[in-house]
């Protein structure tokens, strides 16, 4: 293809329209044939374009930008000269492009600034050094749309200087919190940070009724850290496996909850009572490990779950631990005595306003 370009003709009689759409056909030609280039005609395109790219202005260019970033296989080279360029350009590469690697983001956060940090923090996966880059670099919206990224990792170090940062900004607080994956050292950081900082301001607005929500929430942050202490010990994706499996042969009910329950496998019925309540395995595990059980037998007595099944699931896993005789005999009793119309009603708008914080 290179002596297909006469780039000293293209140089010296073409004119820029000429050369921007030489570009843009190129491109296209590549686009529509990717899946069948071997490696030599690909270092020929990824020279053509490279060569090109000096002659064509920035419209060119962003198109070119746009047609190569979602591709796997694409000319490294040219990706890279997209990446550098100015962020009306390089947006797309930065954000989608799998062939730069985790150097290369790297160096595009310490030397390009705010704008290709602000591209990079959004991409599908981000690696740790490039979080680490970008939480050095950054500035604190740029953070924020990092920590929202559930694709980026960060790394423990990292935490702490968004914990840090985040005193003064809320923005980041929240993002933070609502990640996952926090180590439970950034978790009792991020709560004592809330709770000071934000229930200040609150209070200076005049709303300590508010505040004392604030406080109450770090209450549950603080048990919610308990709680995962606790699930840490149970391997739920292995759980997860297990039960499909046996689901080819049992339907997902009350009795296949049971069953596991009394088999004394608290993951596999954990997971077979996520399915059975048609909720998120997540929600499921912090029901079923709480020194309170209150939610797990509203949604048990929601299903219509005999007082059996409560019972064996009371005696399991943490529960075992967490709940002595007494405790689980009140827990029973409270199961008694919950009114079904009321336990159906609770679950149900519970549902409701997760759907509604998924559209939102």
């Amino acid at each position: 293809m290179s002596e297909l370009v006469d780039f000293e003709r293209v140089e010296s009689t073409h004119s820029q329209e000429e050369r921007n759409r030489l570009m843009t056909h190129v491109v296209q030609l590549y686009a529509l044939t990717t899946d069948r280039i071997n490696p030599e005609l690909l270092a020929v395109y990824d020279d053509v374009l490279v060569r090109l790219a000096d002659l064509v202005e920035e419209e060119a260019l962003a198109f070119v930008a746009e047609k190569l970033a979602p591709l796997a296989k694409a000319p490294r080279g040219m990706v890279r000269k997209l990446a550098a360029e100015p962020i009306s350009i390089a947006r797309p590469v930065l954000e989608q492009s799998p062939l730069l690697s985790d150097e290369d983001l790297t160096d595009l956060v310490v030397e390009k600034g705010l704008d290709h940090m602000d591209a990079i923090a959004a991409r599908p996966h981000v690696a740790p050094a490039v979080s680490s880059a970008i939480v050095e670099h950054g500035n604190n919206p740029v953070k924020v749309k990092l920590t929202r990224n559930e694709g980026a990792k960060i790394c423990d170090d990292s935490y702490a200087k968004l914990v840090s940062d985040s005193r003064s900004d809320e923005s980041l607080q929240s993002s933070l919190a609502d990640r996952e994956d926090l180590p439970v050292s950034v978790v009792r950081a991020l709560v004592d940070v809330a709770s000071v900082s934000v229930r200040r301001k609150l209070l200076r607005h005049g709303r300590p009724e508010v505040a004392k929500r604030v406080t109450e929430a770090a209450g549950l942050a603080a048990e919610r850290l308990s709680n995962e202490q606790w699930l840490l010990r149970y391997d739920f994706e292995a759980a997860y496996r297990t039960v499909c499996k046996t689901l080819k042969s049992q339907p997902v009910n009350e009795a296949s909850v049971a069953a596991m329950a009394n088999s004394g496998k608290f993951a596999e019925a954990v997971v077979m009572f996520a399915l059975c309540a048609g909720v998120a395995l997540e929600e499921s595990k912090h029901w079923c490990v709480r020194a309170d059980p209150k939610p797990f037998l509203i949604v048990c007595k929601s299903m219509r779950f005999s007082s059996d099944t409560v019972a064996s699931f009371l005696k399991l896993g943490p529960w075992l631990r967490r709940l002595d005789r007494d405790e689980r005999e009140r827990a029973m009793f409270d199961y008694e005595a919950l009114d079904q119309a009321m336990a159906e009603q609770i679950f149900s708008e519970w549902k409701k306003r997760r759907v509604d914080q998924k559209a939102a």
